[in-house]
């Protein structure tokens, strides 16, 4: 894992340096092209954010603007499912790799983790910057069965994207778009909790 987030972290400057438009922290390009190509764009670059340093959250909060709160919250589910999809399959193509890398008792280990704690893992690191992405594609290389993955994936990435979709179609500006984030943020934080809670009271023995 900390391997997986170094190299994208270094990714992330790489690609920063290069100060593309599409990949700045505001909402300019997006709300200067025609709605059609803005949904296009905002999906796509939703999608490649499983490999590049895209401003999700930023994306989000402009398809609430644009599109409202509905419309926003499907486009960001939309492109958030498209990441996901892409990560794992990454991860599956690249378990050879990751053996190679890593070694065999590494990747056991992480197989044993996603098969004990990858639900809980993959909702609550949807929220997540950079942590999402690496989670993903962990999950993938680990071979999570995708009948737990994909759903884990929609119960985390829905409550994100209503919020930042909100927030986009009735604040119409980036202002409070801290207070978003902490709140999404929060958001997961309670859910870890939650099932750390659900976790331990099962592990416990009965009276």
């Amino acid at each position: 894992m900390a391997m997986l987030l170094l190299a994208m972290l270094l990714l992330f400057f790489v690609v920063q340096a290069l100060q593309l438009p599409f990949l700045a922290e505001d909402t300019s390009f997006l709300l200067s092209q025609k709605k059609w190509v803005a949904a296009l764009a905002g999906i796509g670059l939703l999608i490649v954010d499983v490999v590049a340093p895209v401003p999700s959250s930023i994306i989000m909060v402009a398809n609430g603007m644009l599109f409202g709160s509905v419309g926003g919250t499907l486009l960001s589910v939309t492109g958030g499912a498209g990441a996901a999809v892409a990560g794992y399959w990454i991860g599956l193509r690249g378990e050879r790799a990751g053996k190679r890398w890593l070694g065999d008792e590494s990747l056991t280990r992480a197989n044993a983790f996603f098969q004990q704690h990858g639900i809980m893992a993959v909702i609550v690191s949807r929220p997540v910057p950079i942590l999402a992405e690496a989670v993903t594609i962990i999950a993938g290389m680990s071979r999570m069965p995708a009948r737990k993955f994909f759903p884990a994936t929609l119960l985390g990435l829905l409550p994100t994207a209503i919020i930042y979709a909100c927030a986009g179609a009735y604040s119409l500006n980036l202002q409070s778009g801290l207070y978003v984030f902490l709140v999404v943020m929060a958001l997961a934080g309670v859910v870890w909790l939650v099932g750390k809670l659900a976790t331990r009271s099962k592990a416990s023995p009965s009276a």
